[in-house]
């Protein structure tokens, strides 16, 4: 025993035609936030274009900022990060 069901073309249901795919589309836009610009410990490490290691002999010294949510989990404000780093900076001329 067969069961088909006729599609009526008529009916607007909303449905999208069976023979085409559906587009995945997410149901709210999310849109990235500027002011929490929190990034992990290889994120500072591929910005400044150094080792992670490198990143956490800084934040050791207390050069850097950072923000410690727990025992392995650290965040960093980059731009702190970037701020700090500026310090450093020196002036040839």
């Amino acid at each position: 025993m067969k069961f088909i069901r006729q599609l009526n073309k008529a009916d607007n249901d909303a449905q999208p035609p069976v023979n085409k795919p559906v587009p995945m589309r997410p149901k709210v836009a999310i849109v990235p936030d500027d002011a929490n610009n929190l990034v992990d410990l290889s994120g500072v490490a591929r910005k400044l274009g150094v080792s992670k290691r490198y990143v956490q002999v800084l934040v050791r010294r207390q050069v850097i900022p950072a923000i410690r949510l727990g025992r392995r989990c650290t965040r960093f404000d980059l731009d702190g990060v970037m701020t700090a780093i500026k310090q450093f900076e020196v002036n040839r001329g």
